[in-house]
């Protein structure tokens, strides 16, 4: 079942436009840790709750990145599994992959590298710091290596599932994948479980078992979700009616804010170093989010307007430079600009540092990352 090139292309602009979403909730989490202390909720009514929500749990925005990585790149795999097709060609997909990750990522690193002693906290690298920065070998070992950034640590969980992915396709067929999807989530909980109890206690508790055995059934929940659109497509399964697709955008927002809202934020600090929600999040998260994705690949008219407008779609597009900056421009603007910057107050100093970060974010997708979508064949 074909849909018009104009539906399509809708399809894939809402879902870029919930990526820049996705890398607007990790910004304002970040600029809360740079500027403690914001309490819309008391200041606002009603409405400042909904706002302060993505201060407090915008980290929720990395599980949407995996999520929306394991469906986009699970498509063409699922699709030709699905119709007993060869599997796309394995070059090509991971030429792909590294054209999109590691030209930003490169041009960052060099940056830092030559004006990191001038305006960051840095010291310069050893041999096998630089060889972990060069290969992404971050949080590995009894020795881990700490990134000069800090979200970089991520780069090498989603890396991981690239690499994964075409070594799972051949079970993309429903009852080997349902199989496949449970034993990923079972993988993550006693990962998770295990890594509290002998890993790594504290804060660091978390950050080890994000990696990804931690994290995996968030993208193979959306690689599922790529194997249920894909099984109806080439079964003529009709799709359900547009209320119906609005109404499942609803529910899976609702569910994961439900989530983070009543189960995670309310134990705060023993969230990170080990509750039983930490161990459960990416399975209960990432099932929200699959659904959220599915409606708005099917064409959710809710969603085409909160996610597929220019402005959003724009921060979409910009999204991974976005992710890439926004720390060290928070990190930094108050000791670049001094008095000035200290001067700026409530919102008119988030709006300032949005503003920043969306500029350097911009510049960088148009000098390290657009270039190499021609290298990356022609985009839909």
């Amino acid at each position: 079942m074909s849909e018009p090139a104009q539906d399509r292309r809708d399809y894939v602009a809402s879902l870029t436009g919930l990526r820049g979403i996705a890398a607007l909730f990790v910004f304002i989490f970040h600029y809360d840790t740079f500027n403690p202390g914001i309490r819309l909720d008391q200041a606002i009514p009603f409405f400042g709750t909904l706002l302060q929500f993505p201060l407090g749990l915008g980290w929720a925005g990395v599980d949407l990145f995996f999520v929306l990585s394991g469906f986009l790149l699970a498509l063409p795999f699922a699709r030709n599994r699905l119709a007993g097709n060869p599997p796309p060609a394995i070059g090509h997909y991971y030429q792909r992959r590294l054209l999109r990750v590691f030209p930003a990522y490169y041009a960052q690193l060099i940056i830092l590298l030559i004006g990191g002693a001038w305006f960051l906290t840095w010291h310069p690298l050893s041999f096998g710091e630089l060889f972990a920065h060069v290969f992404m070998f971050f949080n590995v070992g009894p020795s881990p290596v700490r990134p000069l950034v800090g979200v970089w640590w991520t780069l090498p969980v989603e890396f991981s599932f690239y690499l994964l992915l075409p070594l799972i396709a051949w079970a993309m067929r429903p009852r080997p994948w349902v199989a496949l999807l449970g034993v990923s989530v079972l993988i993550s909980v006693v990962y998770r479980w295990w890594t509290v109890g002998h890993l790594a206690s504290g804060g660091e508790a978390f950050l080890v078992a994000s990696h990804l055995p931690g994290s995996l059934p968030e993208f193979t929940l959306g690689a599922s979700a790529a194997v249920l659109v894909q099984w109806m497509d080439l079964s003529s399964v009709r799709r359900p009616a547009p209320l119906m697709l609005d109404m499942m955008l609803i529910a899976g927002l609702a569910a994961a804010g439900l989530w983070l809202w009543f189960i995670v934020l309310p134990n705060g600090a023993s969230y990170w170093q080990g509750h039983w929600s930490m161990i459960a999040t990416p399975s209960i998260l990432g099932s929200a989010l699959a659904l959220t994705v599915i409606s708005l690949y099917w064409g959710s008219k809710v969603g085409r307007m909160l996610f597929a407008n220019p402005v959003v779609y724009f921060l979409g597009l910009i999204s991974y430079s976005l992710y890439l900056w926004h720390f060290i421009v928070l990190q930094q603007a108050p000791g670049l600009f001094g008095e000035s910057w200290a001067s700026l107050a409530g919102f008119t100093r988030f709006l300032a540092s949005l503003l920043l970060v969306v500029a350097i974010s911009a510049i960088s997708y148009a000098l390290f990352e657009r270039p190499f979508f021609r290298l990356r064949g022609k985009r839909r």
